[in-house]
């Protein structure tokens, strides 16, 4: 009877160690799912999506520069912005050089 007390006894313990590592992961995803939607509603653009997803009307740049203050979100927001600046300012200089030459 003592080798079947032996074999219960981590076997238990296992099965408890499981299971709660199944439980906590659950409440985790309840509670930060639960905060997820919290703050998705109070983010700009809104709607559906979270304040971290990019939606399908929205360009990269729309995306970046709504962001671009957020670590982690998007890789180095103040150069894309500063980079989105320039390339839209070289847009505009070529454009006025084309005009001039027409």
């Amino acid at each position: 009877m003592s080798d079947a007390w032996a074999l219960l006894i981590p076997v238990t313990a296992l099965v408890v160690i499981v299971l709660g590592g199944i439980a906590v992961m659950k409440l985790q995803k309840a509670l930060f799912g639960a905060l997820g939607t919290r703050t998705s509603d109070a983010a700009p653009g809104g709607g559906p999506f979270s304040g971290f997803q990019q939606s399908p009307h929205e360009s990269r740049e729309d995306f970046v520069r709504r962001h671009w203050q957020r670590p982690g979100v998007v890789a180095d927001g103040v150069t894309l912005v500063d980079l989105y600046d320039r390339i839209r300012a070289l847009e505009e200089r070529l454009a006025e050089a084309e005009r001039r030459s027409a």
